[in-house]
């Protein structure tokens, strides 16, 4: 609740709504151009990427494409070269000769034949740079009759009556990316058929005699193509991948998984990476989503459709669109400065704004308190500044009425003073009168009764002694009213309360029956000491417990208790509680007047002075005295008085 307060005082300042107005209406138009230029230049960035990673999606595909294609090419040019036909019919055919190559080689004649031949496939490798190997296989049975590999001659191709079978419908054909069996590494094999061919006529027929097989190696061929990666930064990459039943299976490395060629598979159900499964399907675009890491990217995907292959090209979003992020910032940082700014400004604005009128406030704050020099110095010329000149002017003027009213209040307060004097001393004068009336009319009657019978000698003792009586009586009420009424000096010291209650016990204790009043102190050893003067406090004390004593005339309980004043600091409190007949109501407030007396029954002598003049005591003290009383039960006074301050 208290900060709810906070909050709501702190927006009623002029000074900040000033600041927030200010803010409002200059950070508004900011924000909107801020972000209306960020989004501008995002969707500029981002545009720009994309197109980026679209270009090197086109120019991979169209490389990929035209580099499958120049293979087909080349296979067609090889199947077509009859001498090459007729020099592998020659060789076939003295193969199926002999048990095994080795001994077709061990044959001067045919040996001369297998160099040559091998020769010419050495040749061709060299001229054909893409392919790393060269061999031709029978078509009987696949065995390896000539490598430009020489360790695999002799091998079997186990596949090969499927390439046969391809051969029989097409003249040159490829085989995707796959293992070899006789090499063990990953290659595409480009084949074409050995039709035999008359060494001589160079006639060939339709019979497929061999297969002539090249082999491409995907690491240095194909992986180059596609791993050239301009402007993809670090993340970046593109990729192959095919589709093998309900599989995706990635044909060449990886940037972030080395040797993941043809061993990395997922499934289509299952994979995170769509761009793959897409392109694999025959489809293109591009698209955020994640990759084989499940890392979130951008991908553009194309199909290759000679061989069925999709293509990825792509890159991690965190550094595609890092410089979006670095826009975002700067946008921050820039927003956050023109606010700084524009606070700074807005603060400085308002307090020439709003310091004039606190001084203003101030100004009248003092007028309020009663300090009419107070001059406001304002000494601008605008509107703030005419307020201020016209604030003094009135400043002035108030001053002078106040010093013709204060003239007139003093002379007005001093018909007052007098006539509340002369109804003070009127009524004290009347009092005065009542008490002194009937000791004087006693003396009157026994001086007549005396001048009446002078030779009674016993009457005249008796009268004169019941004469000086009265006369004493008279002394008395005069010594009181003196007492009350003339001043007097206060002696103050530092003294112990605990001591000043114990003396003031002590003189009243011979006044006590034993048995009769008992009487119980409860002193706070722990009070401060008190500045009094301690022979006029212990008066009030001692008027205070005689009244107390005076209230149980069929005996009671008198207690005296010092402690902490509960309702002033810096104070100590004196409860003088008694269990006597208590105070009626209707007297409670009469009974600090001087003269005011209970005791008005035959044998009771009182004047009603002692209360008074104890008020007076501790009024004097700057002290307090109040009563609380149950008629029945009791009466407790209170007597409050001020501790020596610190220092």
């Amino acid at each position: 609740m208290l900060r709810i307060t906070y909050y709501k005082n702190l927006f009623n300042s002029i000074k900040v709504q000033l600041i927030c107005y200010i803010c409002l209406l200059t950070t508004i138009p900011l924000l909107f151009v801020c972000i209306l230029e960020y989004y501008s230049s995002k969707n500029a960035i981002e545009q720009r990427v994309i197109e980026q990673l679209t270009s090197i999606a086109d120019l991979k595909k169209s490389e990929l494409n035209n580099w499958l294609e120049e293979r087909l090419t080349d296979t067609s040019v090889i199947a077509r070269n009859k001498v090459l036909a007729a020099a592998a019919t020659s060789l076939l055919q003295q193969r199926r000769r002999f048990e095994g190559v080795d001994q077709l080689i061990k044959s001067e004649t045919d040996r001369i034949n297998y160099r040559r031949l091998l020769e010419n496939l050495h040749v061709l490798k060299q001229f054909y740079k893409h392919y790393n190997v060269i061999s031709i296989i029978d078509g009987a049975n696949g065995e390896v009759v000539i490598s430009t590999y020489p360790d695999i001659v002799g091998k079997t191709v186990r596949a090969f009556s499927s390439y046969i079978d391809i051969l029989e419908k097409k003249d040159v054909a490829v085989k995707d990316i796959y293992t070899s069996e006789l090499t063990d590494q990953n290659c595409m094999t480009y084949f074409c058929p050995v039709c035999m061919t008359d060494p001589i006529t160079l006639e060939s027929s339709d019979i497929i005699i061999g297969i002539i097989l090249l082999d491409v190696n995907v690491k240095n061929s194909i992986e180059p193509v596609i791993h050239n990666w301009p402007g993809m930064g670090n993340t970046g990459e593109t990729l192959l991948v095919r589709k093998e039943g309900n599989d995706i299976v990635y044909l060449n490395d990886l940037r972030h998984k080395q040797g993941a060629a043809l061993k990395l598979t997922s499934s289509i159900d299952s994979t995170p990476d769509i761009p793959a499964v897409l392109s694999s399907r025959g489809e293109e675009g591009i698209k955020e989503s994640k990759d084989y890491r499940n890392v979130h990217v951008l991908s553009a995907y194309r199909h290759i459709p000679i061989l069925n292959w999709g293509l990825v090209a792509k890159q991690d979003l965190t550094e595609a669109f890092a410089s979006i992020e670095k826009l975002k910032n700067r946008v921050i940082v820039l927003i956050f400065i023109c606010i700084t700014v524009v606070i700074a400004i807005g603060i400085s604005f308002t307090n020439r704004i709003t310091q004039p009128i606190l001084q203003l406030a101030q100004g009248a704050k003092a007028i309020a308190s009663g300090n009419l020099d107070h001059r406001i110095s304002v000494v601008s010329q605008n509107e703030v500044g005419i307020l201020a000149h016209e604030f003094n002017q009135m400043a002035a003027k108030l001053k002078e009425s106040y010093s013709n009213l204060e003239q007139k209040v003093e002379e007005r307060t001093s018909q007052l003073l007098r006539a509340e004097r002369l109804a003070a001393v009127g009524e004290l004068a009347a009092e005065v009168a009542h008490e002194i009336n009937n000791p004087l009319g006693g003396l009157q009657n026994f001086a007549s009764m005396l001048e009446s019978e002078p030779e009674n000698a016993l009457q005249t003792k008796k009268y004169a002694s019941l004469m000086l009586e009265g006369l004493k009586r008279v002394e008395v009420i005069i010594k009181r009213l003196l007492t009350f009424s003339r001043p007097y000096t206060l002696h103050l010291s530092e003294n112990n309360i605990n001591t000043v209650v114990k003396n003031s016990i002590e003189f009243i204790e011979h006044r006590i029956e034993p048995g009769h009043v008992l009487i119980c102190k409860e002193l706070n050893e722990s009070l401060p000491p008190v500045f009094i003067d301690a022979d006029h406090v212990s008066q009030v004390f001692i008027n205070v417990m005689i009244n107390a004593l005076e209230s149980m005339p069929n005996g009671g309980k008198l207690t005296i208790k010092t402690d902490a004043c509960a309702k002033h600091e810096e104070c100590v409190s004196v409860y003088i509680t008694d269990t006597g007949c208590g105070i009626r109501g209707e007297i409670m407030d009469k009974i600090f007047e001087p003269f005011f007396t209970t005791k008005n029954k035959e044998g009771e002598k009182g004047l009603g002075m002692g209360l008074a003049i104890s008020k007076r005591i501790i009024e004097d003290h700057h002290g307090e005295i109040h009563i609380e009383s149950k008629v029945g039960i009791g009466t407790t006074f209170r007597i409050c008085l001020p501790c020596c301050k610190a220092g």
